[in-house]
């Protein structure tokens, strides 16, 4: 046996915890917005009780997007403790952050208790909870990224996307639990805060698996390099690639997995059935991000997303449609399952291409700001958006236009990559470099 073979248990059993540990802080986050998300009109009559109940859910939608508003300033602070003193200290604090801010709001007090307070802590509570976010996910797909070997970066980034859909995908679970095992007055009382109060334990387990990482070596080695910070244009640019390659990961991820929940309940569907749905597709959608990884490993990152844009480009409109008229469950689950299909590939594909933008001693302070940007641009507010769009226009397909848009805009900035990123790696990487102490 030689001594490579001998390695590789190791290094196979250092790649799985890794990724376990950098992918469950995105399951915490998600977890996090997911049940917002998925109680989204509960909390409307507990926080807005006076408003109509369209403008109730606006408003709930609009406290959700507040949150977005600060992770820009979030990865502005944390990017660089990630570039100075390591990705492992990064995601322990922020970890702790999401758990704790996730905690709070479920045990805050309705309006009904303390009247106008309450929205606002409630708003409070979520820009905190944004703050922690914003250096959560670039670190964490940064850290997976830099303990793969050269032929398995996608994948393993990708591995960590899958926590967010793992995140939304146990929130789904907990909330059709709830409202299958509570009734409507229980779960408007105090059901509504079960699953935020769920996140403490989950934080918890997060924590553990952390505590235990080492620090990845790419970090190592240029740690023990001082290196001057890359020229501003090119940040700049890179930063403008960065947002353009996010604008469908985040558009797709809350339209196909948030949004469309509540879409489901406006078209009189019970909130089970909705939440079941959009489970569903979440379950499928798991799938899609490894697949979207590994593609991109095989053929390059830029093709494999000009693949996925043109897919989302050119299937929206009529799975929307289709969605927007199904008549039962299972037509209805069938258009959404492919409706997040093509956004669950492309969100598999673009975390490793936000990591190989920028250079190792500047990519937690590139990632962070420029990811955050984009999802404060393009995430916060675009269930928002789209609620207005339906309400004011009258066609509830108009989430369609809104997801086909931002499928033109990543897929020209693919075609903007060629040049910038590294050739496809190949088929056999470099072994895993040995954890640190």
């Amino acid at each position: 046996m030689t001594a490579l073979s001998e390695a590789e248990p190791s290094s196979a059993s250092i790649l799985r915890r890794t990724t376990l540990a950098a992918a469950i802080g995105n399951t915490v986050e998600n977890y996090d917005y997911a049940v917002y998300g998925f109680v989204a009109a509960v909390l409307g009559k507990n926080f807005f009780p006076h408003a109509t109940p369209g403008a109730a859910l606006l408003s709930t939608f609009a406290v959700f997007g507040a949150a977005f508003v600060v992770r820009p300033l979030g990865g502005l602070l944390l990017g660089p403790v990630a570039d100075r003193l390591g990705r492992k200290p990064t995601l322990v604090v922020t970890l702790i952050g999401m758990a704790v801010v996730s905690t709070l709001i479920g045990l805050l007090p309705t309006a009904e208790t303390i009247g106008i307070a309450a929205p606002i802590l409630l708003v409070v509570l979520r820009m905190l909870q944004g703050l922690a976010a914003g250096g959560e996910y670039g670190t964490a797909i940064i850290y997976a990224a830099e303990f793969a070997p050269a032929n398995r970066k996608g994948e393993m980034a990708g591995r960590v996307q899958m926590g967010s859909l793992a995140g939304l995908l146990i929130g789904a679970f907990v909330v059709v639990g709830l409202n299958l095992s509570l009734s409507p007055a229980a779960m408007q009382s105090w059901g509504w805060r079960v699953p935020f109060l769920l996140a403490l334990p989950l934080g918890a387990i997060g924590l553990y698996l952390r505590s235990r990482l080492g620090e990845t070596p790419e970090f190592v080695a240029a740690r023990d390099h001082t290196r001057d910070a890359p020229p501003l244009d090119r940040r700049v640019w890179r930063g403008l690639l960065l947002i353009g390659v996010a604008a469908t990961h985040a558009v797709g991820f809350y339209l196909a997995f948030t949004y469309v929940q509540n879409l489901i309940i406006q078209l009189h569907f019970s909130t089970v059935t909705a939440t079941a749905v959009v489970g569903c597709a979440l379950a499928v959608g798991i799938g899609l991000v490894v697949a979207g990884g590994r593609l991109s490993d095989r053929i390059g990152r830029h093709p494999a997303l000009l693949i996925a844009t043109a897919v989302i480009l050119i299937a929206s409109y009529p799975l929307m449609a289709g969605l927007t008229a199904a008549s039962n469950p299972w037509l209805l689950a069938v258009c959404a399952v492919l409706l997040a299909a093509g956004p669950s590939f492309y969100s598999g594909v673009a975390p490793i291409t936000y990591v190989e933008l920028f250079p190792v001693h500047a990519r937690g302070t590139g990632v962070a700001l420029a990811f955050n940007v984009a999802v404060a641009i393009f995430g916060g507010f675009i269930i928002y958006v789209t609620q207005w769009l339906v309400q004011a226009t009258g066609d509830n397909r108009a989430g369609a236009f809104v997801l086909m848009g931002s499928a033109v805009l990543s897929g020209l900035t693919a075609l903007c990559l060629h040049s910038v990123l590294t050739p496809r790696t190949p088929r056999h990487g470099a072994p895993l470099a040995p954890e640190p102490a």
